[in-house]
């Protein structure tokens, strides 16, 4: 969900729409449907600045996931654009922007001379029509958890040969360790059935149509790391629309709501966003369970709908709300609460 600024923007319906369209096969797609934000609490996870131009190489990265990836590898000096989304880390802000891949300018991309253009694997028509032109393409898989992880030593190893491919292992590793932590930490534990909502429409002071994760490998596999099943499931699709009517059929134990209204807030803002967000699932009914035990989290953190390098702080918080008596323990396994 990235832009050319880090403002307040509230995208037309017809633009949301749009987005959401493409999460049924493109799940970070949906990360450029939003407006921007720079989510200042994430700046931890991993490196945000470039270590050099690696040995000259020129990349050009079309969605959010592969900018954010190879900024968190040390390799940011390489990318010379990124998509008109792409609004993490804060330096992204400065680089030309080439569009998205519902409008992306083959010629901007040209003129830029890359050595080659990061996409996603399923963006084939982007890759022939690049191709054709005689621009090289490196293709990754967010679409999964494990295509993200296998993403970090591809686009380390393209862009910066095996010291990039090193660095890829690394983060790789470390991430992994951080996973494990969260599933030990949930291990034994009741397995509640969780509802996500990617996103809805905003404004209306009650829950309408909700875009849920369904069939969607990257969502059920975070949920299976937090000892969760997903409560959409069996649903068609990997983003369907569900009425309030099919939520309370669906009656989830818990609701981890994900829409963002395409704006970063923090601090108090945050907290009425959240209240706000909690009021208009109430407006469901005892007769949701989530709703009922007061079993709904809104996360307003940006990176929640971005498959990469900070995904695992998104499991981090969707841990603490699907189990949150849960005994985290830091990197030396010492208790830290």
């Amino acid at each position: 969900m990235e832009s050319t600024n880090y403002g307040r923007l509230r995208l037309g319906r017809e633009t949301r729409a749009c987005v959401l369209a493409a999460v049924l096969t493109i799940l970070t797609v949906l990360t450029g449907g939003c407006a921007p934000g720079v989510d200042a609490s994430s700046a931890k996870m991993g490196k945000t600045g470039g270590t050099g131009n690696a040995a000259g190489v020129r990349v050009v990265s079309t969605v959010p996931s592969v900018t954010e990836t190879l900024f968190a590898l040390g390799l940011g000096d390489s990318v010379v654009a990124a998509s008109t989304y792409c609004q993490y880390p804060p330096e992204v802000a400065d680089l030309p922007k080439i569009g998205s891949l519902f409008d992306i300018n083959i010629e901007a991309i040209v003129e830029l001379a890359p050595d080659f253009v990061a996409i996603l694997r399923e963006n084939t028509e982007l890759a022939q029509r690049l191709t054709a032109l005689g621009v090289k393409t490196v293709a990754v898989d967010h679409s999964s958890l494990a295509g993200v992880l296998d993403s970090f030593e591809t686009l380390g190893a393209a862009v910066g040969g095996e010291a990039g491919a090193e660095s890829g292992r690394k983060l790789r590793r470390e991430t992994e360790t951080r996973l494990d932590a969260i599933r030990a930490s949930v291990a034994g534990r009741p397995k509640p059935s969780v509802l996500v909502a990617i996103d809805r429409t905003p404004g209306l002071g009650k829950v309408a149509d909700v875009f849920v994760a369904a069939q969607n490998p990257y969502f059920n596999e975070t949920l299976a790391i937090v000892g969760a099943t997903n409560a959409a499931g069996e649903l068609a699709g990997a983003a369907p629309v569900v009425s309030p009517e099919g939520i309370a059929a669906l009656n989830p134990d818990v609701v981890v709501d994900l829409s963002t209204d395409g704006v970063y807030v923090e601090g108090a803002e945050a907290e009425a966003k959240i209240a706000e967000k909690r009021a208009e699932w109430a407006t469901l009914g005892d007769g949701v369970k989530a709703v009922k035990n007061d079993k709904i989290y809104p996360i307003l953190d940006l990176y929640a709908t971005v498959p990469g390098p900070r995904t695992v702080l998104f499991l981090e918080k969707l841990a603490d709300a699907v189990c949150p008596e849960r005994v985290k323990t830091d990197d030396e396994g010492e208790k830290t609460r």
